[in-house]
């Protein structure tokens, strides 16, 4: 849910880096019905990947053992670390200056997989698709699946889904990679993945995204429609939405 507040001068701008990814991936107008606190009911393709991502995360448990991670480990850009999967929590905090609003955004989220290997910060995220054929033809992911990792990528982390600010921890690295696995539902196996490193071109894509999720949240922008029957029909959403076409 999106959620805004005020404190003198400053708004705050809270939500998840679902909501963000999702609106400004698939449909803006996710957003005016998230802050209204709509939430749909979770469809089978949802709850059947929820229970593959936990089925990971359990075997993950069983079948390896990580080392305990230093502080020191962490703050040597040298040094490979790789955290256990779904243990580490993301804040993005952006600050945004408008002519009559002074902005704090922050995104949290749950990283399905972050680690650092030669200096290479890699953030992974996992899809499990009913049909991962569908993908074949893909050469790129879908723009809701790339900001989900930019997000992450760009983000302070913790242990804690609650952090305070002694708990953030930063990476150091000398380059960023995003790596999205879809994967097959029934099997879990990896059927294809994209990945790339971080450039200037999609850091700015995500800084403009994230400007344009604040104006639409705070009303100083109107979401635009995809225009998309395909879109709205696969909408989970459609049902509450009067601009579904």
């Amino acid at each position: 849910m999106i959620k805004i507040s005020k404190d003198d001068d400053i708004t705050f701008l809270n939500a998840s880096v679902t909501d963000f990814a999702d609106s400004l991936g698939y449909c803006e107008y996710k957003i005016p019905l998230s802050m209204k606190g709509i939430r749909p009911k979770p469809t089978q393709s949802l709850i059947l990947g929820t229970k593959a991502h936990r089925a990971e995360e359990k075997y993950e448990k069983e079948h390896v053992e990580f080392e305990p991670i230093s502080e020191e480990q962490i703050d040597d850009k040298e040094e490979d670390v790789e955290f256990a999967r779904e243990n580490i929590y993301s804040t993005l905090m952006m600050p945004f200056e408008f002519p009559a609003n002074n902005v704090l955004l922050t995104l949290s989220g749950r990283i399905d997989k972050i680690l650092r290997v030669d200096e290479t910060l890699v953030v992974q995220d996992d899809k499990f698709a009913g049909r991962p054929q569908t993908y074949d033809n893909k050469t790129q992911p879908y723009p809701s699946q790339l900001l989900q990792v930019l997000a992450y990528l760009n983000s302070s982390y913790s242990s804690k889904r609650k952090p305070r600010a002694e708990d953030f921890f930063e990476m150091p690295h000398s380059q960023k990679q995003w790596q999205i696995r879809i994967c097959d539902r029934k099997t879990r196996e990896t059927y294809k993945v994209f990945s790339d490193y971080q450039d200037a071109f999609s850091l700015h894509y995500l800084h403009v995204s994230l400007q344009k999720f604040t104006t639409i949240s705070l009303g100083m922008s109107k979401p635009e429609h995809h225009n998309s029957h395909q879109k709205c029909n696969a909408c989970n959403l459609k049902s509450f939405c009067e601009h579904m076409i």
